[in-house]
């Protein structure tokens, strides 16, 4: 118990800007377990789903194929599940109708990943601003007192700059998060991209098939 009040003694040392940068973290820290959740478990493709699908479609069981599709919730089952919605339709149409659906795809993949761009931005400027606030007031004691105190300006200035590491550790935690939500969006963006150019390939060969 001791130990956790002298952390927290510790942190609010840092001044009135350890206020917000806490606030920051935890917000960040909230969309990092999101983000986490929903890009790693939720629209995760299953191993062998765009195979399945591929091989129906090939085999001319469209409805089947578009059952499978249809069990999904996920990005790539939608794109699929789109073409084949298309099917009978000119193949231009089908290519169009599966890239709108992939591009509305985008923004739920994206959802609240450019918070975690705003607070590398600002966490650093924060900490600054309390390092900056911090150091006046250092400088004041230093104009009241003068030299007779050395110990209250060097261990203001040293608790002033509690803030500006704080907000450097915010901002390579969120930074790091970022790098890796956005590969994989770009990871699922590719998949989509790659199931539908499969799919327009399937239909060719079934149409070449019964021809």
């Amino acid at each position: 118990m001791n130990k956790l009040l002298d952390g927290f003694q510790f942190i609010f040392r840092g001044g009135f800007m350890m206020l917000p940068l806490l606030a920051s973290s935890l917000i960040a820290l909230t969309v990092i377990v999101e983000r986490w959740v929903v890009l790693n478990m939720q629209y995760v493709t299953p191993d062998d789903f765009i195979r399945n699908v591929l091989e129906n479609v090939k085999k001319g069981k469209v409805t089947e194929a578009c059952g499978i599709c249809g069990k999904k919730s996920i990005p790539v089952a939608a794109v699929l599940n789109e073409g084949i919605a298309h099917f009978a339709s000119p193949i231009e149409e089908m290519e169009i109708a599966m890239k709108n659906e992939g591009e509305s795809w985008v923004p739920l993949l994206e959802k609240r990943i450019h918070v975690l761009d705003t607070t590398i931005t600002i966490a650093p400027l924060m900490g600054l601003l309390g390092t900056i606030m911090g150091m006046m007031g250092s400088f004041k004691v230093l104009t009241n007192s003068g030299m007779n105190d050395p110990y209250s300006i060097t261990g203001g200035i040293a608790e002033a700059l509690i803030a500006t590491a704080t907000g450097l550790v915010i901002a390579l935690v969120c930074v790091i998060a970022n790098n890796y939500f956005n590969t994989l969006v770009k990871n699922n963006i590719y998949e989509m991209e790659s199931a539908a150019s499969r799919l327009l390939e399937a239909r060719m060969a079934s149409e070449r098939r019964h021809k």
